[in-house]
C-alpha cells in the first residue's frame, strides 16, 4: 500500500519458548477428563435407600469457571513485568530476566520455595497443544508426562482466550497450567504476538495448604487477566495544549502534524528509494537498503558513519509501544549506556495511526526514535504497517540535524 507520510501538510520551500472478568466458559472439548458438577443418584435399592455418589470438581476449576479475579486483598502487593503489572501476595517474590521483548519469571513463596514460573512472551503462531508440551519438555526433560487430569478453556471479553490444564508432571501434585492468548481462528492455535504462561509447582502444599495455594495461584493469574482489559479506542490523542516541547525534532513534527508553517529548504535534496519504500535525503548524507524477513531498512551514513535507521514493514503483533521503544534501544543504542527521556511527543493522525517521538539522553549523546503505527492508540503499537526511525544528533547542532530528520520523514512514502 503506497503512502506518502506527511506529504500532505508540508508546504515545501515554505514549505518496527524464543503479552476480565467476566468470562464465558466455552463447552469442554472432548478431551476433558473432569465431569464438572456431574451428581448421579441411583434407584433405591432393596431396602429403600439411596446410593450417592460425587465426583467432586477441582478447586481451582470451580474458580476458573467462576471467573478469576485480581485480589482484593491489601497484604498483596503489585510486581511489574516489563510493562505488565501482576499482583502477588506480600511475603512472596519473584526473580525476573529479559532477553529482547521476553521475560522469564520465577515467584517464590513466604519459604523461598518455588512456587511457579510465568513466562511473558511473544510468539509465532502455535498450535495449543504443541506450546505446552515444548514448555514441559524444556522446564521437565524429554519424559515429563502432559497427561491431565482437566483440562478447560475460557474466552474473555476482549477477544483473549485462557486456558488451564491440571497436569499431572509429578505424582504427589498437579502442576497448574495456563496459557492467556489471542486465538486465531480456532481457539486451539495462537495468534502471533503476546503469549503468556504460567506453571505453578504446589509440591511443598497439601490438605488446607493446598486449597489456599490454588486460591493464591487464581489470584496471581486474576490480577494479569485484570491488567489485560482492552485499552479504550480514543479518536485523538495530543499532549496538552500548555505542555512545551524543549527538542527541535519534536518541535518539528509537532509543528507538521498541526498544520503550521514550517521552512524546509530540501531543493537539493536526493531522492532514494528500496523495494519498498522511498524518501528524499541532503546531498551529504549516504544511504544503503537491505531487507531482512519481516522489513527493510535504510542505514543513513554521514561522513562514512552510520548516523541513522529507517525500518519499513508490516506487524501481525499488537505490542506495548513502550516494549517497542525498549527493544530498538537494546537492539541499536544499548552500546551508549544509561539513558534519559528528556522530551517525548505522541499524536493521533487522521484518527487512523499515530506517532510517537522520544528524545533520549545517552550521557551528552543525542537519540531520536520516532516510532509510527496503525494503531489508534498511542500506548499501543500495530499490527498493521509501520515505520521507525533510530536516529543520532549533534547536541550542538541539534536544530541543523533536526531538520534533516524531519525532511525526512516528511518525504517518507511507502
Amino acid at each position: 500500500m503506497k503512502r506518502i507520510f506527511f506529504m500532505l501538510l508540508i508546504v515545501l520551500c515554505a514549505a518496527t519458548l524464543m503479552a476480565q472478568l467476566g468470562l464465558r466458559t466455552l463447552t469442554p472439548e472432548p478431551t476433558e477428563t473432569a465431569d464438572a458438577t456431574e451428581t448421579e443418584v441411583d434407584s433405591p435399592d432393596s431396602e429403600g435407600l439411596t446410593t450417592l455418589t460425587l465426583r467432586t470438581v477441582d478447586s481451582l476449576l470451580a474458580s476458573f469457571r467462576d471467573g478469576w479475579k485480581a485480589p482484593d486483598d491489601s497484604t498483596w502487593k503489585v510486581e511489574l513485568i516489563g510493562p505488565t503489572e501482576i499482583m502477588i501476595p506480600g511475603d512472596f517474590s519473584i526473580f525476573q530476566e529479559k532477553s529482547g521483548l521476553n521475560y522469564d519469571v520465577q515467584v517464590y513463596d513466604k519459604d523461598e520455595l518455588l512456587f511457579g514460573r510465568l513466562f511473558f512472551y511473544q510468539l509465532e503462531s502455535y498450535e495449543r497443544d504443541e506450546l505446552l508440551q515444548a514448555v514441559v519438555t524444556s522446564l521437565y526433560g524429554e519424559n515429563a508426562s502432559t497427561e491431565k487430569s482437566y483440562e478447560e478453556t475460557a474466552e474473555l471479553d476482549n477477544g483473549l482466550a485462557v486456558y488451564l490444564a491440571s497436569l499431572k508432571v509429578k505424582s504427589e501434585v498437579d502442576y497448574p497450567f495456563i496459557i492467556v492468548y489471542y486465538p486465531s481462528e480456532e481457539v486451539g492455535i495462537t495468534e502471533p504476538g503476546p503469549v503468556t504462561m504460567f506453571v505453578f509447582e504446589p509440591t511443598n502444599y497439601s490438605g488446607a495448604d493446598l486449597e489456599k495455594a490454588k486460591e493464591i495461584i487464581a489470584g496471581i493469574v486474576g490480577s494479569f487477566i485484570t491488567d489485560e482489559e482492552e485499552p479504550e479506542k480514543v479518536d485523538v490523542v495530543l499532549p496538552p495544549e500548555e505542555e512545551e516541547h524543549t527538542d527541535p525534532f519534536i518541535r518539528m513534527v509537532d509543528s507538521l502534524l498541526g498544520e503550521d508553517d514550517i521552512e524546509l529548504s530540501i531543493d537539493d535534496w536526493i531522492e532514494v528509494n528500496g523495494e519498498y519504500f522511498g524518501f528524499m535525503m541532503p546531498p551529504e548524507f549516504s544511504v544503503e537498503f537491505y531487507l531482512s524477513d519481516t522489513f527493510e531498512v535504510a542505514d543513513l551514513g554521514l561522513r562514512g558513519t552510520i548516523v541513522g535507521k529507517v525500518f519499513v514493514g508490516e506487524s501481525p503483533e499488537t505490542l506495548y509501544t513502550n516494549e517497542v521503544l525498549d527493544e530498538f534501544v537494546y537492539q541499536y543504542l544499548g552500546g551508549f549506556g544509561d539513558y534519559e527521556i528528556v522530551d517525548e511527543y505522541a499524536g493521533n493522525i487522521d484518527g487512523e495511526s499515530t506517532i510517537s517521538i522520544f528524545a533520549l539522553d545517552f550521557s551528552g549523546q543525542l537519540c531520536w526514535l520516532a516510532l509510527f503505527s496503525e494503531s489508534t492508540d498511542v500506548d499501543i503499537f500495530g499490527p498493521g504497517e509501520y515505520f521507525v526511525l533510530v536516529a543520532l544528533a549533534d547536541s550542538e547542532d541539534a536544530f541543523t540535524w533536526a531538520e534533516w530528520y524531519t525532511g525526512i520523514l516528511a518525504t517518507l512514502d511507502f
